[in-house]
């Protein structure tokens, strides 16, 4: 009875993890507006700049 049981974890429960995962990173996801986007590009640029110098 206890492999039936696993089996069912294993068989219901994998997807349903799957689908929690997905879910979660769907709603949690998010994209980024114009001006983060600028803000971001503007500090990558200084750091690469900061880099070279050295």
């Amino acid at each position: 009875m206890s492999d039936g049981i696993m089996w069912l974890i294993v068989v219901a429960g994998g997807p349903a993890l799957l689908i929690i995962l997905i879910a979660y990173v769907l709603v949690t996801h998010r994209n980024r507006g114009p001006v983060e986007r600028r803000e971001s590009d503007r500090a990558t640029d200084q750091l690469y700049r900061e880099d070279d110098r050295r």
